[in-house]
């Protein structure tokens, strides 16, 4: 409906609904919200901002809050730095700081037709179409090899180095001109592919140490984990159909804990490929995130707390 909420709950006590005060701004952006992301997005600064994705805009805005006198006198306010009107519907987007660049993000878009739109916050650098492109897939970027990766119609997850599309063709026009053949441009070319043999739900970068990352992507009846080559590190064959997942650190060293939902309202927890724990849920889960839980018996399935990030 092209409504963004921002949310500060905080229940007085155990047991406590939500709170009128809990929602600290609305807004009607009249454009339907695919994405939303913060970060370094505006030049000059490196404060957070709030980028959001429409089918054909790209909006980033600054937050502020101001302290009213009495609990509900506080006022949250948001101000539009700048936009960038879409050639091409959009279909999903990522950021980091593409090319090794200091104190600031980048953003990239896919647009459902197969191009990749990056942006220098307030400047458009370029546009790349991904070859073999029929359908679009999930979108991630890994700082450590500067690469894009996303898994294709064709049932591959694909890496693209952030320098390679960079110095690639132009693309302007997806017909190969006379003038490209006689080498005024690079085509764009993989740095690496690996065939799961099923579409991908998800797709996410865990790196928890400067030496090694992994890719986990989430597929409809495998989770995969995967070295920052391309190489399978494990995967897991699931008995059901899962709706989204969370790799993040786990306490055992070498290995990871993964969150995954599925559509029989069950949540489970994983150690690698291990099952370490399931819960029945009263919904189907359409997105997990991990928090510092004070429950005795979370502590003892759980990373410690000063272990967890938000």
């Amino acid at each position: 409906m092209g409504y963004l909420r921002i949310f500060s709950p905080h229940p007085a006590k155990t047991g406590d609904g939500a709170q009128a005060e809990d929602l600290l701004l609305e807004v009607d952006l009249r454009d339907p919200v695919l994405q939303v992301e913060v970060g370094k997005f505006v030049s000059g600064t490196e404060m957070l901002h709030l980028a959001v994705l429409h089918s054909r805009k790209l909006c980033v805005y600054s937050v502020s809050g101001t302290l009213g006198n009495v609990e509900h006198g506080n006022q949250c306010q948001m101000k539009l730095m700048y936009e960038h009107n879409l050639q091409r519907t959009a279909c999903n987007m990522t950021y980091g700081s593409f090319g090794g660049v200091k104190g600031r993000d980048l953003i990239c878009i896919q647009s459902m037709d197969g191009m990749l739109m990056v942006f220098e916050q307030e400047s458009y650098a370029f546009g790349r179409f991904l070859p073999g492109f029929l359908l679009p897939g999930p979108l991630a970027y890994s700082s450590r090899t500067d690469s894009f990766l996303t898994v294709s119609s064709c049932q591959q997850v694909e890496s693209y180095k952030y320098q390679v599309l960079a110095f690639a063709t132009d693309a302007d026009k997806r017909q190969e001109t006379e003038q490209q053949k006689l080498g005024s441009g690079k085509r764009l070319v993989v740095d690496w592919t690996l065939n799961i043999g099923e579409q991908a739900l998800d797709i996410c970068i865990v790196s928890f140490n400067q030496s090694a990352s992994s890719v986990f992507v989430l597929g409809e009846r495998n989770f995969f984990c995967l070295k920052d080559n391309g190489q399978i590190r494990f995967m897991k064959k699931l008995d059901w159909s899962p709706s989204c997942f969370l790799p993040y650190c786990s306490v055992s060293e070498g290995t990871i804990n993964t969150l995954i939902g599925n559509h029989n309202n069950m949540l489970h927890i994983y150690q690698d490929v291990t099952l370490k724990w399931a819960t029945q849920l009263p919904h189907i889960p359409v997105a997990v995130r991990v928090g510092c839980l004070q429950f005795s018996l979370w502590k003892h399935l759980l990373p410690r707390p000063s272990t967890l990030e938000k």
